[in-house]
């Protein structure tokens, strides 16, 4: 059995807007434990996640060591897939999408040289963990989108976000190339999203996860 272990934020963790003061889809619902159903085939796959509400990319110290233990507690792993970005730029009314992918680029290359450590340390001989970049869904807000306390600004900051991600999709694309590992865009992908326009809702979370299963089956990288 292969496995994966998915690194992110509220969509990774699966928030309920809707819930009380911010709940949780039950875990039937959430699109890794749907993942992991859709892979249950002849090569399945262990699905390992990591969701945290308003993680943003990694910059204290104690993040950093988070991380860290994450990786060397879920190993061995087949792969490390990270969604990041999104509260990186909506948790801001001056979004750079260009500095939040040089912070992912900062992000990939601890993750390379924690997951060396460990196989030296284990003396495991085998093929290094791949590793996935994921674009997030598109962001496309609403007017519910500003009444919430995790996105910046007004109505009018609809068209700023909207195009920051759209070039946060660009860079990782290309920071993927660059560093030659796997890449999926859901921002291109036909997704469907709660009240808030930030979080998926539960069909949302069933269309990420057929997406993801192809992609982890390499039958489609974007």
């Amino acid at each position: 059995m292969k496995k994966a272990l998915f690194f992110g934020d509220s969509n990774t963790y699966g928030y309920d807007p809707a819930g009380f003061m911010g709940g949780r889809y039950p875990r039937d619902a959430r699109w890794t434990t749907i993942l992991e159903r859709y892979l249950s085939g002849q090569e399945p796959w262990q699905i390992a996640d990591d969701g945290m509400p308003g993680r943003a990319l990694p910059v204290t110290r104690w993040e950093w060591e988070y991380l860290a233990s994450l990786l060397r507690r879920e190993t061995p792993l087949d792969l490390f897939a990270v969604m990041l970005g999104t509260n990186d730029l909506l948790s801001t009314l001056r979004p750079d999408p260009d500095r939040t992918a040089r912070r992912m680029n900062d992000m990939l290359t601890f993750v390379e040289n924690v997951l060396v450590e460990v196989a030296e340390e284990a003396g495991s001989e085998g093929p290094a963990p791949q590793i996935l970049l994921i674009a997030p869904p598109r962001i496309r807000l609403t007017e519910a989108s500003f009444g919430a306390s995790y996105v910046s600004g007004d109505m009018s900051c609809a068209q700023m976000y909207y195009e920051a991600g759209r070039k946060l999709a660009e860079n990782y694309a290309e920071l993927a190339k660059w560093r030659q590992i796997r890449f999926a865009d859901a921002s291109k992908w036909e997704l469907d999203f709660a009240y808030d326009g930030v979080h998926l809702s539960e069909k949302g979370h069933l269309l990420f996860a057929k997406q993801m299963a192809e992609v982890l089956r390499g039958d489609a990288q974007n």
